[in-house]
């Protein structure tokens, strides 16, 4: 799949309490964590990526060659659209509610994505690979009642490093705007899958792409990073 059929959303809204730095900005190897997800998944050419405060991201993006780009029709207020030299589209759009958790990042993701089927990751996935994205987007691509395909790995649903049905996010804008309207918090992602059709895969049923635990693992403590740091320095990496 590719062109106006899948999109990219990075999902990267967290305060990174647990870390203490901005995870997605977090150096390995010599390149960004967010470096690192564009360059796995740079055969998708309409990315979306939904954060907390756009200026710091679109600094760092802009230090990595990205320009302005031309405007979208609708865009969301606050979002700056941007193009990479090889003409790859890349829109930076703030959460519609901050403080709201993943979900409210995914419903802006979702929003302003062109694709039917959109790659959800997490912006703190140094190890996700083509196989990957390409796998779950097929996965998903060939049973059209299905709402998602969510890996299980680390002894759970990965429903930040996922594919989903761009529709699916009218449900998600729904429930971040009623946790808003009544100030609870907002629905967790877990909760989100049960309303959702999901088709949860497995390690042994995604043969051939390599260690999903590694490529699910986020960076999100200090002993993420420093694993990740050692994991980058391997030469297979």
């Amino acid at each position: 799949m590719s062109g106006p059929d899948r999109s990219l959303v990075i999902v990267a809204g967290g305060r990174s309490r647990r870390l203490g730095r901005n995870k997605p900005l977090v150096e390995i190897g010599g390149r960004t964590v967010l470096s690192r997800i564009l360059e796995a998944t740079a055969h998708i050419a309409d990315v979306v990526l939904a954060v907390r405060e756009v200026p710091p991201f679109q600094g760092t993006l802009a230090a990595e060659g990205w320009e302005p780009g031309a405007d979208r029709a609708g865009r969301p207020p606050g979002s700056v659209a941007l193009r990479n030299p090889k003409g790859r589209a890349l829109i930076v759009v703030p959460d519609p509610v901050p403080d709201l958790g993943p979900l409210a990042g995914l419903t802006s993701g979702l929003d302003a994505a062109g694709g039917a089927i959109c790659v959800v990751l997490a912006g703190d996935l140094p190890f996700v690979t083509p196989d990957l994205v390409d796998r779950l987007s097929r996965e998903l691509a060939s049973d059209a009642e299905l709402d998602a395909v969510v890996p299980r790995a680390r002894g759970r649903a990965q429903p930040l490093c996922a594919a989903y049905r761009r529709e699916v996010g009218r449900l998600a804008a729904r429930l971040v705007a009623r946790a808003a309207e009544s100030r609870d918090s907002s629905p967790s992602m877990m909760s989100f899958l049960e309303r959702l059709k999901v088709r949860h895969v497995t390690a042994e049923q995604l043969t051939g792409i390599g260690d999903l635990e590694t490529m699910v693992r986020g960076v999100d403590s200090r002993a993420d990073l420093d694993w990740a740091v050692g994991r980058a320095a391997r030469p297979d990496s």
